[in-house]
């Protein structure tokens, strides 16, 4: 057999669990973790209708770039939804060029996915695309492991079309329950952060900060209050055309192993859907356009 083509065939490296359930697809899977798991498809959905809809008012033919790709699935997934259209280019990008060998495979071997190309590129520097190639952008996750925002937001208007947008997901700093949760920590004497972030298979450093451990680039170095977010846009030419607040928390297994603490989570869930409050929010949904 091909040996992409067995890339395809295995799901997380275990050769005796063949299906086509593969890494593509499952990305986001988390093992027991209810609120990550609920924080995660709804940043998909939204992501995927933002993007639809963006695309579907577009003259074609039409182009759609994600930075950050990861494994690709976000194109593959658009794709699909389009219903596979052959005018529709969907480019994915990311550093960490490894991961991208299985979108790669899927796109060259499953019908109807050849419009899907992927790279190894680094927003930080300059992305191999013309001016204005691009009628939509998502940035999901990226900004904030910046060094350079300011650069990074222009790079992007750089290659985006006159009235094209771009989808911004990014944690926010200095939320309400981010410092509530740091001052029950500090009164647990470092206790919560600890089981929280085991809870995420992530290891905490001499201060007491989780140690983010990426493929390649850097960890979270410059996350951002909303108003700080919407100044980076909006010097870079974009204006603010939708914002949706994520969830309260991101997710833990931590959670799931605390009935209690979690259906307390859940119910503050409930009203933060009906209030929206940025305030609240772990991190923070914008749709951005080129003015």
């Amino acid at each position: 057999m091909h040996s992409d083509v067995e890339l395809l065939l295995v799901r997380g490296d275990n050769p005796h669990r063949p299906t086509l359930e593969n890494r593509v697809a499952y990305q986001f899977e988390l093992d027991g973790d209810m609120i990550g798991h609920f924080s995660g498809d709804m940043k998909n959905r939204t992501t995927l209708q933002w993007l639809g809809t963006a695309i579907s008012d577009r003259p074609r033919p039409s182009a759609v770039l994600d930075v950050g790709c990861a494994y690709g699935n976000m194109m593959l997934m658009l794709n699909a939804s389009l219903g596979k259209p052959k005018d529709v280019r969907l480019v994915g990008v990311d550093l960490y060029g490894e991961g991208l060998k299985y979108s790669e495979a899927f796109a060259a071997h499953v019908d109807g996915y050849a419009n899907c190309e992927y790279y190894t590129a680094d927003l930080s520097k300059t992305l191999p695309f013309d001016d204005q190639a691009f009628d939509a952008i998502n940035l999901g996750d990226v900004i904030e492991h910046m060094q350079d925002t300011q650069h990074a937001m222009n790079e992007l208007v750089r290659v985006l079309k006159p009235g094209g947008i771009v989808i911004v997901s990014t944690p926010l700093k200095g939320g309400v329950f981010k410092r509530i949760a740091s001052l029950v920590n500090l009164l647990s004497g470092g206790r919560i952060y600890k089981q929280y972030y085991r809870g995420k298979s992530t290891e905490l450093n001499e201060k007491g900060l989780p140690v983010m451990e990426t493929h390649a680039g850097h960890d979270h170095i410059s996350e951002m209050t909303f108003a700080e977010l919407r100044a980076l846009l909006t010097s870079a030419g974009l204006s603010i055309e939708k914002v949706q607040p994520m969830t309260v928390m991101s997710g833990s297994k931590w959670f799931d192993r605390h009935l209690f603490i979690a259906s307390g989570i859940i119910f503050l869930e409930a009203v933060h859907r009906v209030l929206g409050f940025k305030s609240w929010a772990h991190s923070v949904m914008i749709l951005a356009k080129k003015r």
